[in-house]
């Protein structure tokens, strides 16, 4: 192998969220991506979670670094959260990120941002939302972007308006090879017109 891999979306810190349930199973995800070339893991809870039980995240991600650095000295886990971004929620979404309470990606810019394909107010919303990421400091790097048929007007138009206002896009790779139906062909048509930046594994558990 000569380069390294990187996956910028995980649910592994265990007991967080609807990701890794205990310790161990921390450990396996850890060490399936280890086996699969990946050097470097953020480990993004999701906010739903993190916002009662952030002390316990950074507890936890510290415990499974130690663990992870003694079996795979090479290996590298970031800090880092999936936050739910809702249009009447955003002053409080962006306090706690200033509070450290949702992390931002490895203490940068940057911020995975999910919405809610079942509760978004479509792109109008979206928008508001990710203007007001923009104008606190934040780069946002839109989760899983082949999920939110929902919420699209026209998915290659709406990808290509928030790559140009500055937003990165991440698929999650299981969409690319082994989902079927919709989330399929959205994220290959992604990959086709080079609207992707980030690729993760989103994973939960084993």
């Amino acid at each position: 192998m000569n380069h390294e891999l990187i996956d910028i979306h995980t649910h592994i810190v265990y007991g967080i969220d609807d990701g890794a349930p205990n310790y161990e199973e921390s450990l396996r995800l850890i060490g399936m991506e280890y086996d699969q070339g990946v050097r470097g893991i953020f480990c993004t809870s999701h906010s739903f979670g993190m916002a009662h039980q952030h002390e316990e995240y950074y507890k936890n991600l510290e415990k499974i670094k130690c663990a992870a650095e003694a079996m795979y000295p090479d290996l590298s886990l970031y800090e880092g959260c999936e936050v739910l971004c809702e249009k009447y929620d955003m002053p409080e979404t962006i306090q706690r990120i200033k509070n450290g309470v949702f992390p931002t990606l490895n203490r940068t810019r940057y911020i995975l941002t999910e919405f809610d394909p079942y509760v978004t107010g479509g792109m109008e919303e979206v928008r508001y939302c990710l203007e007001y990421i923009f104008d606190e400091g934040y780069i946002p790097v839109i989760a899983h972007a082949e999920r939110y048929r929902a919420i699209y007007d026209d998915p290659l138009d709406d990808v290509t308006w928030m790559k140009k206002l500055g937003c990165l896009i991440q698929i999650n790779l299981f969409s690319v090879k082994q989902d079927t139906g919709w989330r399929k062909e959205l994220a290959n048509e992604f990959l086709k017109h080079h609207l992707d930046d980030l690729v993760g594994t989103d994973t939960h558990m084993m």
